[in-house]
């Protein structure tokens, strides 16, 4: 399920973990975003978790790590994907593409796809907007 701007705004203040899987540099606004007008940061209370490390760099068709070292990487960015108590996770990246090899890969360690949502939006509608939050 794709949210939309105005959702994850409200998500912002609740339980509700948001992950940016756009590269540490662009996510801590250190690296310029590709796309005009978009400004550096994330959303307050975002973590990130870049998708390159979710793809096993041995493999020449940049397939999906294993899942142990799939939920080694979620456990260690603080997203419990197991726990009942993370009933909602957002997905975000630069245009929403992205996005879904993080749903994809929270499926695989066994999450319920019910509760994890991509906003399709993604980054490039929430830097664009000037009333939105961001953190740098």
């Amino acid at each position: 399920m794709a949210k939309t701007k105005e959702e994850n705004a409200a998500n912002v203040i609740d339980k509700t973990v948001i992950i940016d899987t756009r590269p540490a540099g662009r996510f801590n606004a250190e690296a310029p975003e590709p796309r005009q007008g978009v400004r550096g940061g994330h959303m307050p209370g975002a973590i990130n978790i870049p998708f390159m490390d979710l793809l096993d760099s041995s493999s020449t068709s940049k397939t999906l790590k294993p899942k142990d070292e799939l939920k080694q990487i979620f456990t260690k960015a603080g997203v419990d994907i197991e726990n009942e108590s993370t009933p909602k996770i957002i997905v975000s990246c630069g245009s929403g593409m992205l996005a879904c090899l993080v749903a994809v890969a929270l499926e695989e360690c066994g999450r319920d796809p019910k509760g994890t949502f991509v906003y399709d939006g993604s980054w490039t509608e929430w830097g664009l907007d000037p009333d939105t939050p961001v953190v740098k």
